[in-house]
């Protein structure tokens, strides 16, 4: 995924020319004149234009169509400033006495009311201007390429472009493949992390959503567990510090790592480019707003079951899941008097449990949560 210098558009007759080639209704005198006195919808359709211009797959092409239709739907119901005044100062002179005085025709006026009347978006600027678009050039193949790491003291953790496998009943998906590693020796310099003994876990659709929604600042922390074939592995992110603290665990191992402020974003970007490969329909505005409305009320995600839905006979498992989750708690019901409630789960919790979760993880935890942590 790159940036690239692309077509410059400078006319109407340019964006017509684009428009025409790809069977779409060329820009007549009317629509044109809206664009004209709406410079922010006028930017948009230059950049949609582009896009469709430079194109190089379906999705691309369908992604700019669509957004070419969105921009001259809002354009045909914005109002149109009137553009009556250069009319009115062509009939001035025939209509206007000679004896009349200089003060009821001031000049400024005239200039004024000209500039308003013809905003200058769609015309050729004095200096063409270079339309630069980060266009999505990433192949399926190219994926494994494009990854972003974030290095701590003890471990490192890196996150990748990956497609799952496809199966008999269902495609493949686009998602995130995130990896761990120890450091081998603390002392060294530069580290070398133990990446032959990585812990590797790709994310499910469910848990790509929520992923994000922690990025994008709509969740606090989430959870999840029973990754691999022997359901031992997991990970856990929380927001925390003005960075994200992720720890990923398998049987017997576990590792923490600090995203600061700089990886976040990019991984982030990372994050934002699956979702939107998966479903190139939606645009930034919409799988942000998608996002706050599903995450932004939601309180913290803690998985007691298996990884997800996506995959056969999960939706039992992930019942039995429940149950046991369930289970767990109640049969840790607190033997002193209620002092809080557990922050992952919402189960009740002495002043004993709490005092000592308060010590170790810095904020109260019920005792099946405290043992995810390890």
């Amino acid at each position: 995924m790159e940036a690239q210098n692309v077509v410059s558009i400078r006319t109407l007759r340019d964006i017509n020319e684009i428009l025409a080639e790809n069977n779409l209704k060329e820009i007549d005198g009317e629509e044109h004149r809206r664009f004209r006195t709406h410079s922010e919808l006028s930017a948009t359709l230059r950049r949609a234009v582009v896009l469709l211009a430079n194109s190089h797959t379906a999705r691309d092409k369908v992604l700019a169509v669509q957004q070419i239709r969105q921009v001259r739907e809002r354009i045909a119901k914005a109002p149109v400033e009137a553009q009556s005044a250069p009319a009115a100062e062509r009939a001035t002179p025939a209509t206007t006495p000679a004896t009349e005085p200089a003060a009821a025709a001031p000049r400024t006026t005239s200039v004024t009311s000209r500039s308003r009347a013809e905003p200058a978006t769609l015309r050729e600027p004095r200096t063409p201007e270079r339309v630069v678009l980060a266009t999505d050039t990433v192949t399926d193949a190219d994926l494994r390429y494009i990854s972003h790491c974030a290095y701590g003291a003890k471990a490192a953790l890196s996150m990748a472009l990956a497609k799952s496998k496809e199966s008999d009943n269902r495609p493949g998906f686009y998602t995130i493949l995130m990896e761990g590693a120890d450091v081998v020796d603390p002392q060294a310099r530069p580290r070398i992390y133990d990446w032959q003994n990585r812990i590797s876990i790709m994310f499910t659709k469910a848990e790509l959503v929520a992923v994000a929604a922690v990025f994008y600042g709509y969740l606090r922390e989430c959870s999840f567990s029973s990754h691999s074939p022997a359901h031992d592995k997991g990970f856990f992110l929380e927001r925390k510090d003005g960075g994200i603290i992720a720890r990923m665990n398998a049987t017997g191992r576990s590792l923490t790592v600090k995203i600061a402020a700089p990886d976040m974003v990019y991984m982030g970007g990372l994050l934002t480019r699956q979702i939107r490969a998966e479903y190139p329909w939606l645009d930034n505005e919409a799988l942000t707003g998608l996002l706050r409305g599903a995450f932004a009320a939601t309180p913290p995600l803690a998985n007691d079951g298996p990884r997800s839905a996506t995959q056969p006979g999960s939706a039992a498992r992930e019942g039995n899941g429940a149950r046991q989750g369930n289970a767990a708690r109640q049969g840790n019901a607190p033997r002193g008097p209620v002092a809080d409630q557990c922050a992952s789960c919402g189960a009740d919790v002495d002043q004993r449990v709490r005092d000592y979760s308060q010590q170790k993880y810095g904020q109260t935890l019920c005792l099946p949560c405290q043992k995810q942590r390890h």
